[in-house]
């Protein structure tokens, strides 16, 4: 066997072993051979045998001795010929340090070459390279081995290839300064505390949750952040954990009341976790000041509109977009007679419209909640006993912070009792201007018919005498016949439907006639069958309604044909006009005349549609359900 391989009179400490002497592998060897087959998990019966097995075990092996400011290599086995490169005869008598060649300046070889120098045992991780000059990255463990005077006579040095050692350092430094970034901009304190509570780490949003510096901080209790009596008892709650195991804020997370250096106290959330394998344990302290300002806040917003709707005196109802109930106020169940619980969930239309008027509102209620200006929905609701009350409505879609619709709030004004009144006027207006028509018809009228008859008379009479006054007769004559035709058509301005089931066919007849003659425009009445109306009001609401719509058409649309149109169905009357002109630019944002037209519309129980295109002509329609006549 080479000298080389010679371990007589070694003393071997590896890591975790007691001092075991050797003063010949021969009377010694199975010491030796019982504490490598530790080491290896080898069964070894020889000292031939323990240096066949050093030299095949896996990892590679170097021993050296020191010889002034060097270690040449004594022993090297065929793992760390086939690590290096470098063939075992190559190795031995040369000092390890070759393998940095020009690479000498490393602060992991300044820690082993201290470790050597003080003959202690160390681990470092160093660039060394090969026999073709490929790097890698080299774990030294270096185990000192001492004679049985305690002097220093060897060196074994465990070699182990960490050449993706560079590449984790980096992922590692990375993670490092992530995790740092991470800490340091948080907004929230990130304190870490050893096991009996003592701060070991904070984060810079820690001193400006809490006033401390981190100096301030690091070493003491971190029951100093907290307010009595969780401050006295924090230390017990630490104790009961560790002996018991028992979670009440570790892994769990709450809210407490936390403690500023200045004395004041604040609520916080707080989430604290156990560092994997270590008794540390980390804890994140959120600022719950701003937070708890801002709940209160929408509470109080909260509780003030809740006020608002609970007091209000008009209507206001929530529908998903499905059209079924979310929400109503106390109005509408004192209004309607049915609470909210038994009517949430179900479609608005099924319970409080006229069967006549459902589809109408649907309609009108998907053109809402599709974000269209909708001019009204019906004015009719039923109530539980069968009423039928007039409300006014307004609707306005509800959004999502991603703007997608989820509901339609809807308010309204109860105006049956205002409707009714306003009907009342209407009547009284209209019985009064029906007796000053049928007075200037009757009584003046009929004056001025004597006096024209007279008026003529006399003016035969000079004409068979050659009066001379016979042109002045003439003049009385033609002016009171013109004074007569005036008061007819005055008398038929206010009262243009007649007081019959008939009346306002006829009146609207009448007016497609006129236009013809007077304008020269093609205008037609339609009316299939006959449609009674036999309430006057409405009827003269109805016509000034057309009125209204067929001027605009001859005034402002350039129209060369007009319709009006008068039908009805099972369940409605509906009287249109319809032309052929430039139409409207907005409909929605109409002038006086439509405002006029739906507040007639609304009079009656009616709903305004006005629908226009630019260069498409305009349709004016007035529907009224049957139930409103």
């Amino acid at each position: 066997m080479p000298d080389a391989y010679n371990l007589s009179g070694l003393i071997l400490r590896p890591a975790n072993f007691d001092w075991i002497a050797m003063t010949d592998p021969a009377a010694n060897a199975e010491t030796l051979l019982q504490l490598l087959c530790r080491l290896i998990d080898e069964t070894i019966s020889t000292p031939e045998d323990l240096l066949r097995t050093l030299d095949a075990i896996e990892f590679a092996l170097l021993v050296t001795t020191p010889r002034g400011e060097e270690c040449p290599v004594i022993f090297a086995n065929q793992a760390a010929a086939e690590l290096t490169g470098y063939s075992v005869e190559e190795l031995l008598d040369r000092d390890p340090r070759f393998l940095q060649t020009d690479d000498g300046n490393q602060g992991s070889l300044t820690t082993l070459r201290a470790a050597v120098a003080r003959g202690i045992d160390c681990r470092v991780v160093v660039r060394n390279y090969r026999k073709d000059g490929s790097l890698f990255w080299n774990e030294i463990t270096l185990i000192p081995i001492r004679a049985t005077d305690g002097s220093l006579k060897y060196f074994v040095q465990l070699l182990k290839d960490v050449s993706n050692y560079e590449k984790v350092e980096t992922e590692k430094q990375t993670v490092e300064n992530t995790l740092r970034s991470i800490l340091s901009s948080s907004a929230d304190a990130i304190i870490t505390i050893d096991q009996r509570g003592i701060i070991q780490d904070a984060n810079a949003a820690t001193e400006d949750i809490f006033g401390y510096s981190l100096q301030e901080l690091l070493g003491q209790n971190v029951s100093i952040l907290m307010p009595s009596p969780d401050r006295e008892q924090h230390d017990s709650y630490l104790r009961r954990y560790l002996e018991t195991g028992e979670a009440r804020v570790i892994g769990i997370g709450r809210e407490v009341t936390a403690r500023h250096k200045t004395g004041r106290t604040f609520p916080a959330e707080i989430a604290i976790g156990q560092v994997p394998g270590k008794k540390l344990f980390t804890g994140i302290v959120r600022n719950l000041t701003e937070r708890k300002q801002n709940e209160e806040a929408l509470r109080r917003e909260h509780q003030l509109n809740e006020n608002i709707i609970a007091t209000s005196r008009g209507v206001i109802l929530i529908l998903s977009p499905d059209g079924t109930i979310v929400q109503y106020n106390s109005f509408l169940e004192e209004l309607s007679g049915w609470p909210l619980e038994e009517t949430r969930g179900e479609e608005w239309a099924d319970i409080f419209l006229p069967e006549a008027d459902r589809e109408p509102f649907r309609r009108r209620f998907y053109a809402a909640i599709n974000g269209q200006t909708v001019q009204s929905f019906s004015p009719v609701l039923l109530t539980r006993s069968g009423e039928r009350r007039l409300v006014e409505w307004e609707a306005v879609p509800m959004t999502s912070r991603t703007g997608q619709i989820v509901a339609l709030l809807c308010t309204g004004q109860d105006t049956t009792e205002r409707q009714r009144l306003e009907r009342e006027v209407l009547e009284i207006a209209a019985e009064e201007q029906r007796r000053i028509g049928q007075d200037l018809h009757d009584v003046v009228g009929q004056e001025l018919t004597g006096m024209a008859m007279l008026a003529e008379t006399l003016t035969l009479a000079l004409r068979k005498d050659e009066n001379r006054h016979i042109r002045i007769a003439e003049k009385i004559s033609r002016g009171v016949s013109e004074a007569l035709t005036k008061i007819r058509l005055l008398s038929r301005g206010l009262n243009p439907v007649d007081i019959d089931t008939q009346g306002l066919m006829a009146a609207l007849g009448a007016t497609a006639r006129r236009i013809r003659e007077f304008h020269g425009i093609d205008c037609e009445f339609q009316c299939p069958e006959t449609v009674p109306i036999p309430d006057n009001i409405v009827a003269n609401q109805l016509y000034r309604i057309v009125e209204e719509a067929t001027t605009n058409a001859i005034k402002h649309s350039a129209a060369s044909r007009i319709i009006i149109r008068l039908e009805q169905s099972d369940d409605a009357i509906e009287l249109a006009v319809i032309d052929n002109g430039v139409g409207i630019q907005n409909p929605r944002d109409g002038g006086l005349g439509l405002r006029i037209m739906n507040y007639r519309a609304n009079r009656i129980g009616g709903i305004l549609t006005v629908e226009s295109a630019p260069e498409q002509g305009t349709s004016v329609t007035c529907r009224i359900a049957s139930g409103n006549l």
